[in-house]
């Protein structure tokens, strides 16, 4: 292997699949980038059996070959190299040799013939811009659990449905959905339903023509790598996704990041969000005003001690802390409708704070809805910018109950 390239590129290309090294390699070899050339250029992989990264970028190749050497070695070298600077990578029996300027590092070899092969990509599904796929994302994975003894919880549901794209995803305490509107490529991968516990006495018919066409259609993505890949390709291109069973991709030209998918059955959600027309008490607030007020309040707050919201005419208190401890109160201007007859200690709803922070921070309107149908059951918060509704995100957020 022998090859000269410029070094921000190079550096670029690295950081991407350095994205895919675990942090506790259960192997070795699986610390390694591997790299690979041919007349395409320069091929970079990471995997670690559960998520993979390539890229390809253009090179100057003398002679071909493959190698692997430490991923988070080489990231942090080529970090420390000037953008414009041309670099030498040549491989000299067990060191690859890297030169830039007057730096020059030799850098030991893992391996090949120990690293595992990479997974095949499955065929696109769907195309989606990437700043409105990263957008959607953000919004979606604020609710996600992170408890990983119940990984259903720690992934985000993805649902194609025609052209509309849903996202979902929950800890229990509460429930993010997000729609966005994608460009479907006909071409649906056989996979299979996830495995139900049978009861007792049951037969095992196997899985209806309806099932496998929901199953086709519905995957459950690890949170925290969908997070990071949709970040990672946002830009003003389309992103494509493909899954297949087991596997799920998202790819720019030259770059593909992908993960293994969670086998888990997440819960059914449609009938838990309450309709805006069944609310008692409807609270208009002004998105900025309100997060800004809910972190100076949550300074004496904690997930025992909640922030109660209570209408006063036109404004909105917000309060936390009681008795001899530590009590804070602010107020911001609010627009309410209807009243709630289930106050409790003069409240309309109790929210644990950081949830009801992360909440607003999803908002992406100036104004942010919350619809309460009473001051126990579940409140759906949805964005208001004038006089349009975000229906496409709606956040599902569980209050505390008081005692009366």
């Amino acid at each position: 292997m022998k090859l000269r390239l410029f070094a921000g590129p190079f550096a670029d290309a690295v950081a991407h699949v350095a994205r895919a090294l675990p942090t506790r390699p259960p192997v070795p070899v699986l610390a390694g980038i591997l790299l690979r050339t041919d007349t395409d250029g320069l091929h970079l992989a990471a995997f670690d059996y559960e998520a993979c990264a390539t890229t390809r970028l253009d090179a100057e190749i003398a002679d071909d070959g493959t190698t692997l050497v430490s991923g988070r070695l080489l990231n942090d070298i080529c970090k420390a190299l000037p953008k414009a600077a041309e670099v030498d990578i040549e491989l000299s029996g067990a060191r690859l040799l890297l030169t830039a300027g007057t730096a020059r590092f030799t850098l030991p070899t893992l391996p090949v013939e120990e690293y595992p092969a990479l997974p095949a990509v499955p065929d696109t599904v769907l195309t989606v811009e990437g700043d409105a796929l990263a957008d959607a994302v953000a919004q979606a994975v604020i609710a996600a659990g992170t408890d990983d003894t119940l990984p259903a919880l720690t992934g985000v549901q993805t649902v194609l449905e025609g052209s509309r794209l849903t996202l979902a995803a929950t800890d229990r305490y509460r429930f993010a959905v997000r729609e966005l509107t994608v460009k479907p490529t006909g071409t649906l991968p056989d996979t299979k339903p996830v495995k139900k516990a049978k009861k007792v006495g049951d037969q095992d018919a196997g899985p209806t023509a309806e099932e496998l066409d929901a199953a086709a259609r519905t995957v459950l993505v690890p949170a925290k790598f969908l997070a990071e890949a949709a970040r990672a390709l946002a830009g003003e291109h389309p992103v494509a996704v493909g899954w297949s069973d087991g596997q799920l991709t998202l790819s720019i030209p030259g770059r593909t990041t992908g993960t293994r998918l969670l086998e888990a059955e997440f819960p059914k959600f449609r009938g838990l969000f309450p309709s805006v027309a069944d609310a008692e008490l409807t609270i208009t607030v002004p998105v900025e005003e309100a997060l800004a007020a809910i972190k100076r309040v949550a300074l004496v707050a904690s997930d025992k001690r909640p922030i109660r919201l209570a209408v006063d005419g036109d404004q909105l208190l917000i309060e936390a802390g009681d008795g001899d401890d530590a009590r804070a109160a602010d107020r911001i201007p609010c627009n309410s409708v209807g009243s709630l007859d289930d106050r409790v200690q003069g409240c309309d709803a109790a929210f644990n704070p950081g949830y009801l922070a992360d909440c607003l921070k999803s908002m992406t309107t100036p104004e942010a809805r919350f619809h309460l149908t009473s001051s126990t059951k579940p409140v759906l918060v949805l964005g208001h910018s004038g006089e349009d509704a975000g229906g496409d995100y709606q956040h599902l957020l569980m209050p505390i109950r008081l005692q009366g």
